[in-house]
């Protein structure tokens, strides 16, 4: 009797925490994980209309990166494409058709000769060549002592530095086409920014005008060349009314700085098959003062946090695949020598990506730019490292061409359709292109087309989210709460059990 009136007392002295009925259920809480909290089917926290604007048997829907910056699964795993019904819509992804072998490049060498430094009063000094025209052909013949070598490239010395270079780029090649750069070797300085002039002739008269631009070269312990250098001198369009230019005139800006010129090349490109479809342009202004995770995580290559000082960074938005970058100056004279650098989301290492030269230069009214940086990887974030030396980086916009995916869907069901997006426990949806459209190429160019409408939230399903959030936030004060729980009823259960044993 008097063991059983302890036992009553001691489960008067436990919490009621510590009871198993009551125990359970919030251990249960703790331990569970968030996919395990409620077994719920799969549900979408966004979705957008999708207007066909040219019907199909199967319609082709390009997807924005809207819809990448809210899928919670990596390569769009949980997107749906449903009916008015809600039913399903079958759908695949379509690879983009793009050439067929990447684009290559080939060269040529180009005789390259010294101009004669300018006599007071003269407008333009005679060159050291003297055209011949018989008939089609053009014969070139080199006035006086050579000053430099021809294809070559053995330059023989100068007392002074030249104030300028003719490129001789030699009689076309038949089905060759026109070059496109001149890409430029030097044998000194080490380091020197020089500006230029271009001009172009067909007899070594008559000269036009063709802009101009920036030869760089630094020395840089980020690369592992040793130096960040721009070579190629781009040369202008030609025009389908008349051939390339033969001859062409660099005039430096600043000779005293200019580098000594040894050898050229001219690059022509050989293109695969013609790009189909073409990439998204995408117009990114530079992110806030720490909107991209401050200088956490500096890639390997930087010594210190200091290489950062000065840089941009901007956020696409999502992870999207990069075809090319340009950094839009708006203001001349303006040189920035950049590192690229990408990250796929904020906390994660700074990887370079690149390396390149921006600039924007004024000739009069002519206006001359860097070409873009082509690139190749998937990344969110981007970051322009400018080279110490040249200062901070303005904060301009970024024009940035990413290669966006669509999809193809079979036009079937009750319209209109809704594509949805957002969740993070989705099975992936899509079938292989091959078993939605069996003959894809016959029905390419009968694809009907479609664009997405705005986007809408599901407002039960955000709640339940940040209910979860909130859960998965509180799990652990909870264990602790439960445990220590428990360990105070076992605690007075041995000490009604020591008193008792006293007594």
């Amino acid at each position: 009797m008097e063991r059983l009136e302890d036992s009553m007392r001691a489960r008067v002295w436990m919490p009621a925490l510590a009871r198993p009925r009551v125990i359970v259920p919030w251990l249960a809480v703790a331990f569970a994980s968030p996919g395990a909290i409620a077994a719920e089917p799969a549900t979408f926290r966004h979705e957008a209309p999708v207007v066909v604007e040219q019907r199909g048997t199967f319609v082709r829907l390009p997807v924005p990166a809207s819809a990448l910056a809210r899928s919670r699964q990596p390569g769009l795993a949980d997107l749906r494409l449903v009916d008015a019904r809600g039913d399903r819509v079958p759908f695949a992804w379509l690879a983009p058709r793009g050439p067929a072998a990447p684009a290559t490049e080939s060269t040529r060498a180009a005789a390259l000769y010294a101009l004669p430094a300018r006599r007071q009063g003269e407008a333009e000094p005679a060159g050291p060549l003297e055209v011949q025209v018989i008939g089609d052909r053009i014969t070139v013949r080199r006035i006086g002592a050579p000053a430099a070598a021809g294809a070559t490239g053995q330059i023989a010395p100068m007392a002074a530095p030249a104030p300028g270079w003719l490129f001789d780029l030699g009689e076309p090649v038949r089905d060759e086409a026109p070059a496109t750069a001149l890409r430029l070797a030097w044998t000194g300085p080490a380091e020197f920014s020089a500006g230029y002039e271009l001009a172009v002739s067909d007899d070594l008269r008559q000269w036009r005008a063709a802009g101009g631009g920036q030869l760089l070269s630094l020395a840089s312990a980020h690369v592992a060349s040793g130096h960040l250098a721009q070579p190629d001198v781009p040369l202008p369009p030609v025009a389908t009314s008349r051939p390339a230019a033969r001859f062409v005139r660099l005039r430096w800006l600043d000779p005293a700085g200019a580098p000594r010129l040894s050898a050229a090349v001219q690059v022509r490109p050989v293109p695969g098959a013609v790009a189909i479809d073409p990439p998204t342009t995408l117009v990114l202004p530079p992110a806030a003062d720490g909107a991209a995770g401050g200088s956490a995580a500096v890639a390997p290559a930087a010594p210190s946090s200091a290489i950062a000082q000065g840089a941009l960074v901007f956020d696409l938005g999502a992870v999207l695949p990069l075809v090319e970058v340009d950094l839009q100056l708006d203001a001349a004279p303006r040189v920035a020598p950049v590192r690229v650098q990408g990250r796929a989301q904020a906390g994660e290492p700074w990887r370079d990506l690149g390396q390149t030269v921006f600039y924007r230069l004024t000739r009069g009214e002519a206006v001359d730019r860097s070409p873009p940086l082509a690139l190749h990887a998937s990344v969110r974030h981007l970051r322009l490292v400018p080279d110490p030396r040249s200062g901070p980086l303005p904060a301009v916009p970024l024009r940035v061409h990413v290669q966006l995916p669509s999809l193809v869907f079979a036009a079937q069901g009750e319209a209109p359709y809704r594509l949805l997006v957002g969740s993070a426990d989705a099975a992936p949806g899509a079938l292989p292109i091959a078993s939605l459209v069996p003959r894809l190429d016959d029905e390419r160019p009968r694809l009907g087309r479609a664009v997405l409408g705005e986007w809408k939230e599901n407002e039960a399903v955000a709640r339940d989210e940040a209910w979860r959030q909130r859960l998965a936030a509180w799990r652990p004060a909870l264990l602790w709460a439960v445990l220590l729980a428990g360990v105070a009823g076992l605690g007075a259960m041995v000490w009604r059990l020591a008193r008792r044993g006293v007594g």
